[in-house]
């Protein structure tokens, strides 16, 4: 029976690390949310949030090219990121390996789906729930 309870919990963790991210509300009612992103993925594939006001903070964990974000509409994803990104959604700056950085404050108050990526890099699109 304790084996059971143990498999359980670790299926329980898996799911949770693949759809989690670490966030915490700053006094300006803003939402941070870190993304990590290892070789050609982040680890975390999808966000469910209310809406809201958020920042992302990125690391690049041990990737050895520079890596980048940016937060599209979901009926976006095909075209130009540079024509269809959310306003203030890119990072400041490319991110080195072991380095991290922050987008601006990304406005997420209506509800839908959308999707972020590395525009640099060939990684999936993960997709992010406002309800």
């Amino acid at each position: 029976m304790k084996k059971l309870y143990i498999i359980a919990f670790a299926l329980f963790l898996v799911s949770f690390v693949n759809t989690s991210a670490v966030a915490q509300t700053t006094e300006k009612g803003v939402t941070i949310i870190e993304l990590v992103q290892i070789e050609g993925q982040f680890e975390t594939q999808e966000l469910n949030l209310k809406p809201g006001k958020y920042q992302f903070r990125v690391v690049n964990k041990n990737v050895e090219k520079e890596v980048g974000f940016v937060i599209q509409k979901a009926e976006d994803q095909k075209n130009d990121v540079m024509k269809t990104a959310l306003p203030n959604s890119f990072t400041a700056s490319l991110i080195k390996k072991g380095d991290a950085q922050y987008t601006g404050i990304v406005d997420l108050t209506k509800a839908g789906e959308y999707v972020y990526s590395c525009p640099l890099n060939p990684t999936p699109h993960y997709k992010i729930v406002i309800d």
